[in-house]
């Protein structure tokens, strides 16, 4: 698609070798690594096609000490750059092929911002313009946590009109990569890499129910949105 020429993308993703230290979805080394791959993998083809301007921060050139500072300072950057409007995402939400970059790189040059909500009450899409953007408030933000969507809708009301995108699942535990299987919303050969994972893993149930339970704790559990620490 042809985009604004003010408008870049940042993805903030561990490499794939650092992700699976960090994530365990599953307990073997091998398909750990796997799945980070899968799922970095997925997100970057996803965000190739925006045809915006993409930027990796990865934990070889993220600045700062917490994940705040290491957000915020990642945009800092691409701002700094020249670029008026600055989307973020990470590698954990297998959904972005569904995302509508047009429309999102139009409502950016409007002088809206755009956020998509994760199940957990975090992000996987952050869209806001360089004169919007104050470091000192986006740093200290509850990155990681359930408030976190709450608290950015609030930052970005105070200064201009909110899109809100479609709600999505971000993929960080094994019952995640179940759900995904099981609701099969993603394109299928990603499904088929996802099936080949799970097949030989005994306690995956291709009969899966959601108890309220279940989701409480996962609405509860640690986040990271919509890049990841």
């Amino acid at each position: 698609m042809e985009y604004n020429k003010d408008i870049a993308l940042i993805f903030f993703s561990r490499t794939s070798v650092d992700e699976a230290k960090y994530k365990f979805w599953f307990k073997g080394k091998t398909k750990n690594l796997h799945a980070a791959s899968l799922l970095i993998n997925k997100a970057e083809s996803s965000i190739q096609k925006s045809g915006i301007p993409v930027y990796h921060f990865h934990e070889q050139n993220q600045k700062g000490d917490t994940f705040g500072e290491r957000i915020a300072n990642a945009y800092q950057e691409v701002f700094d750059m020249g670029y008026e409007q600055v989307i973020s995402v990470g590698n954990d939400c297998p959904d972005l092929e569904h995302i509508n970059w047009k429309q999102i790189s139009i409502n950016l040059s409007k002088g809206k911002s755009v956020l998509g909500p994760d199940a957990r009450g975090g992000a996987y899409l952050i869209g806001i313009q360089r004169k919007y953007f104050d470091k000192s408030k986006f740093e200290t933000l509850s990155w990681q946590k359930n408030i976190l969507y709450q608290e950015l809708s609030l930052l970005c009301e105070q200064c201009t009109d909110l899109v809100e995108l479609n709600q999505y699942r971000d993929i960080n535990t094994f019952y995640d990569i179940q759900l995904l299987y099981k609701e099969k919303i993603v394109d299928g050969k990603f499904l088929k890499l996802i099936a080949q994972l799970l097949q030989s893993y005994k306690g995956f149930s291709r009969n899966l129910s959601i108890t309220a339970h279940d989701f409480f704790i996962f609405k509860d559990s640690p986040l990271r949105a919509p890049p990841i620490q």
